[in-house]
């Protein structure tokens, strides 16, 4: 053999054949395409399960807070009316005693919806250390329209020392408690008979009623309720 076949390159030979083939590396293109399309699915299947499950925790945690915000708002509008006081001892010459509640309504998008208002003397202050307050005080709740006209805020006010110069219904401090009530619904009922009336004034009836009703509804879409009864019987006068 001479020198220069020593140099000439090596052909592979496939069993069985007779020609040659050259030695294969990497993928071909079609083989990538695929594998990009695998990818891209399993990607897509893992994406909308993230965001499936991210969906569903907002969706708890709206509804998790609508419910604690909803107990707090029931908790504390039942427990002024449950101590509701009232004296008509106390109201001469000016009324400074009261439960007036008034059925109201609001304008909201294409419905009518309740936005009812009460003023209540009640037994549920807690008396600032130093100050000459009992626990008895004015609270009231209603509503207010925002000023850009997008809805509707419940309000609350309290007037912590009671006097005839500032007859019931007047003075105190107010301050904004949540815009996501989109419902405030009151009913009253006397004692003695299981009636339900939209609207309540001691000043005309004479007695406070002996159960409310308290209803809201929330933006949420969720919707609470509740009956109180009323502890405090009026004395005779």
């Amino acid at each position: 053999m001479s020198r220069s076949s020593e140099h000439m390159p090596r052909l592979m030979r496939t069993p069985g054949g007779s020609g040659a083939t050259e030695e294969r590396n990497g993928f071909t293109l079609l083989e990538v395409l695929i594998a990009v399309a695998i990818m891209a699915g399993i990607v897509t299947v893992l994406y909308a399960s993230f965001f499936t499950s991210g969906r569903n925790v907002e969706q708890a945690e709206i509804i998790r807070d609508s419910s604690d915000m909803a107990r707090t708002l029931i908790q504390k509008v039942s427990s002024d009316i449950t101590n509701a006081y009232w004296n008509p001892r106390m109201n001469r010459p000016a009324v400074i005693t009261v439960l007036n509640g008034k059925k109201e309504e609001a304008q909201i998008k294409d419905a009518v919806s309740r936005h009812d208002s009460i003023t209540v003397t009640t037994l549920t202050n807690s008396r600032r250390f130093g100050s000459r307050e009992t626990e008895l005080w004015e609270v009231g709740y209603y509503f207010k329209q925002k000023a850009d006209g997008s809805g509707y805020v419940m309000m609350r006010r309290e007037k912590r020392e009671l006097s005839k110069d500032t007859p019931a219904g007047e003075g105190g401090v107010e301050y904004e408690i949540t815009d996501k009530v989109q419902s405030f619904q009151l009913r009253y009922s006397p004692a003695g008979a299981f009636a339900w009336q939209d609207e309540w004034n001691t000043t005309t009836r004479g007695a406070l009623p002996q159960f409310v009703e308290v209803v809201f509804s929330l933006d949420s879409g969720m919707t609470y309720s509740t009956y109180v009864e009323v502890r405090n019987l009026p004395p005779q006068s």
